[in-house]
């Protein structure tokens, strides 16, 4: 919707959003791996594959980085966190299966952190223009990553009120972790899913690393 205004030549009015959830994630010893343009665009192709089957907007990727949010442009309700942690589940089960090109023998590894919140949105630059979000639940996301661990997804506390709503996803208690400019935060990692009609049921989703 963003994309179609500014081909008729509209201007996007910045907006403000209660509900979203952003995904961020990062990959580990990036900078020791060669031959990276390739190695990104095989990650980021099947990433952008997966990532369609969610109510997700993929906001940007700045070389290892991706970044994707649920609740913007369009708000839908409270699904926000249900979809950005399916989606992170599906991504990580993705890269476990993943194979770099020229190093076939090493595991990729993934680090995800997702939080909660409130942001605003809207468009900077004329020439090159992009659909920016701005707001305190940004740089908390941010830090959700990158204090999180490889092969792991991170949840805030915030994220983790807004899936339990559902009771059907696999949270674990990893305690406090000492964030810059956010002291001590309590944080939990997500396992995986299993269906709400069948609570015995193996979850459809798990994260096989401990």
């Amino acid at each position: 919707s963003v994309a179609q205004a500014l081909v008729r030549g509209e201007s996007v009015a910045a907006e403000a959003y209660e509900h979203v959830t952003i995904y961020f994630s990062d990959i580990c010893g990036f900078t020791a791996l060669s031959a990276v343009i390739d190695l990104l665009n095989d990650l980021y192709t099947t990433f952008d594959s997966i990532i369609e089957n969610f109510d997700v907007y993929k906001v940007e990727t700045i070389g290892d980085a991706y970044m994707v949010v649920s609740g913007l442009p369009v708000r839908n309700g409270n699904i926000h966190a249900r979809e950005i942690a399916r989606m992170s589940l599906s991504l990580l089960d993705a890269v476990l299966s993943f194979k770099i090109r020229h190093r076939p023998e090493q595991q990729m590894k993934l680090r995800i952190g997702i939080h909660s919140g409130s942001v605003c949105a809207g468009v900077v630059g004329h020439k090159m223009p992009r659909y920016c979000l701005f707001g305190d639940t940004v740089n908390t996301a941010s830090r959700m990553e990158s204090n999180g661990l490889p092969l792991k997804i991170h949840v805030s506390p915030q994220t983790k009120e807004a899936l339990e709503v559902f009771e059907t996803f696999d949270l674990e208690l990893r305690g406090e972790v000492e964030m810059k400019g956010k002291g001590a935060v309590t944080t939990y990692w997500l396992q995986g899913e299993t269906p709400a009609s069948d609570p015995l049921k193996k979850p459809v989703h798990q994260n096989s690393i401990s």
